[in-house]
């Protein structure tokens, strides 16, 4: 069990925990070609954040990785049999749930890491960091 991988820890371990950086993974679920899976996005942002963690927690950080979000924004590829498409808007709504609740309890830093290039995060943090001033978002592209 990594203790910084929420999806692999429990609540017992957690609940003494404070964590100073939440890591949010956003892939897609889009046909890349014959060759690759459905999720590289995916399987790539996993693995990047997690490891990115690990050092950190190595080295005294406090990250938290959140379960990465499989469904990005594919507009471009609607004929494409299978891509699942998330609109911006549906994207908001749900970082900003998120945002919600890591502000409530006191994690005020959250790093998107866009796993997909149809993401395009930049208006929507501009607009959540006028509704939490305290929080601190930053964009990994």
């Amino acid at each position: 069990m990594r203790p910084y991988i929420l999806a692999e820890t429990n609540w017992e371990a957690l609940k003494d925990e404070k964590f100073d950086l939440a890591i949010l993974p956003w892939g897609a679920t889009e046909a890349h070609n014959y060759h690759l899976p459905y999720a590289t996005d995916n399987y790539q942002a996993d693995h990047m954040t997690a490891e990115s963690a690990r050092v950190a927690w190595e080295k005294g950080g406090k990250p938290i990785v959140l379960p990465t979000l499989p469904f990005g924004v594919n507009t471009g590829q609607s004929d494409v049999y299978l891509d699942i498409n998330l609109n911006p808007s549906t994207q908001l709504a749900i970082l900003t749930d998120i945002v919600e609740v890591l502000n409530r309890q006191g994690i005020y830093k959250l790093l998107i890491f866009n796993g997909h290039g149809g993401n395009n995060f930049k208006p929507l943090v501009r607009e959540l960091g006028y509704k939490f001033p305290k929080m601190f978002i930053i964009l990994l592209l």
